[in-house]
């Protein structure tokens, strides 16, 4: 994933940091040499039998304005969780203890068992190749693994038991002065990746977040012994993770962070969030809020364009007042090309503003222009209005049943939306290119007479929304001028 906060400053102070370990080599720093302890020396990352391990530095301002600078290894440091001078662990070490004590020398007892199972099928299966066996010995063998199976399945099963309950320990502080659990995160019940929880990006923001400071630059590197792999190297910078960091980290930022530079940040907004706030203390929750809270300095309204608060996808954000009007300009020009996909409710009936391609292949694809204004008896529906509307315009193309799985992949549904939307009895795969940006351009041109006449699957405006549905409508891809380096740039989901 994407850095969430910018990594020069960070790098600095990691650079000082491998100076520091290849000096010292111990990481108890705060220890006169004299008492320091081999359990900390960095021999233990760097031999080469060994593996290397993650390190990161997160730089914060305090409520002074003072700057600290936080450091925190991956995981356990040679089977060790907490070191003076370093971010602590995210679970409570003592209940760690206790779990592992005893699931540990069963699941260890577990493993010798069917490891000495495995010598006598070993010795029995040769004999059945090589057509030695009797028929006593091969009901042996076949009883053996019978034996086998049960023991690896109740290894797994206490192993799968042993975890939940580790995982149920960890705590993490968010940005905006709340914590959270795995059972936030993993809502469905599905289990965390083995060692999530557990990178320096989690701990490191965590902390500052418990500890009220606000980071301002985050980077991680790794140290010791490469992998055979090489997939990681020695003394080089790595962001998160994709595995274990990216299903945390937009939980404990509130947003999940696509890409970030002094001038914008490009985010993935979710489903059932506001772009801006909406008037009353229930609607003051929303991308531009999360946004100053990690970005303190970022202007005070710093989006340039609004997803409707059940539309999901990409979100770019300005910092400055420059960014905002050189972004605002290349929207108002129509200078930026955005993408969605969505799910139709129905076969659509091509209305009179719709104007099909001629195409030689199977493809249906278009153009829909309608115009339409807000109903304002019926706030914040939009109607069709030939007089009074405003035109907006869609380019679309009808996709491939084939390529529902692929399309699925970019809404993130949890798993009760996802048995929702498999209940359906007709999805009609759909991307959309509007040309123009009016409120509700899409719903209006998918639900209207005029234009496709099949409303997105779970639009609450324009269509039915049936339980543990969402609005079936994502914004896939964005693609603009930086307005600093005036570089086009591209981001998808």
């Amino acid at each position: 994933m994407f850095a969430p906060f910018p990594e020069e400053k960070a790098r600095k102070y990691c650079a000082e940091l491998m100076q520091q370990l290849d000096i010292e080599q111990r990481i108890d720093f705060e220890t006169p040499i004299k008492k320091s302890n081999q359990a900390f020396s960095t021999n233990n990352i760097c031999q080469k039998n060994g593996l290397g391990q993650m390190f990161g530095i997160c730089v914060c301002i305090n409520q002074k304005n003072e700057e600290i600078v936080l450091k925190a290894f991956s995981g356990q440091f040679n089977s060790i969780w907490n070191v003076s001078g370093w971010v602590p662990a995210l679970l409570d070490t003592k209940k760690f203890a206790e779990i592992t004590k005893d699931s540990d020398l069963l699941i260890h007892q577990l493993t010798d068992e069917i490891e000495s199972l495995n010598l006598e099928i070993k010795t029995l299966e040769k004999k059945y190749t090589e057509k030695k066996a009797d028929y006593y010995q091969l009901q042996e063998l076949k009883k053996l693994r019978r034996t086998k199976s049960a023991l690896q399945k109740k290894r797994k099963t206490l192993s799968q038991n042993s975890m939940s309950e580790i995982f149920e320990l960890y705590k993490f502080f968010c940005a905006d002065g709340n914590s959270i659990t795995f059972k936030d995160i993993f809502k469905d019940g599905t289990q965390p990746p083995s060692g999530c929880g557990e990178c320096c990006a989690p701990k490191l923001l965590s902390f500052a977040f418990e500890h009220k400071l606000t980071p301002i630059s985050l980077a991680e590197f790794y140290y010791g012994t490469e992998p055979a792999s090489k997939k990681k190297i020695h003394k080089s910078f790595y962001t998160p993770c994709d595995e274990k960091c990216a299903p945390i980290l937009p939980y404990i930022l509130g947003l999940e962070i696509l890409y970030q530079d002094e001038s914008i940040v490009v985010i993935n907004k979710p489903s059932g969030l506001l772009t801006i706030p909406g008037r009353g203390e229930n609607k003051i929750d929303s991308v531009t809020t999360r946004l100053k809270k990690i970005f303190p300095n970022c202007i005070e309204q710093p989006s340039v364009h609004r997803l409707d608060m059940d539309t999901s996808g990409i979100l770019v954000l300005a910092l400055d007042k420059e960014s905002h009007k050189n972004l605002s300009i290349q929207f108002m020009e129509g200078n930026v090309y955005k993408k969605y996909f969505s799910f139709l409710s129905r076969k659509p009936y091509f209305g009179k503003g719709c104007t099909l391609n001629t195409t030689k292949n199977k493809t249906i694809s278009g153009k829909i222009e309608l115009p339409f204004r807000l109903d304002v008896e019926n706030r914040p529906h939009q109607i069709y209005d030939e007089i009074f509307g405003k035109w907006g315009t869609t380019n679309f193309q009808l996709l491939m049943k084939s390529e529902t799985a692929e399309i699925l992949h970019h809404f993130n549904l949890s798993k009760k939306q996802l048995e929702s939307f498999e209940k359906q009895n007709v999805f009609i795969p759909i991307s959309f290119e509007p040309k123009t940006g009016r409120t509700h351009q899409l719903r209006l041109h998918s639900s209207s007479i005029h234009g496709l006449n099949a409303p997105i699957i779970g639009d609450n405006l324009y269509g039915t929304q049936n339980e543990n549905e969402r609005l079936m409508l994502h914004a896939a891809e964005l693609s603009f001028n930086h307005p600093k380096t005036k570089e086009r740039i591209f981001f998808k989901t």
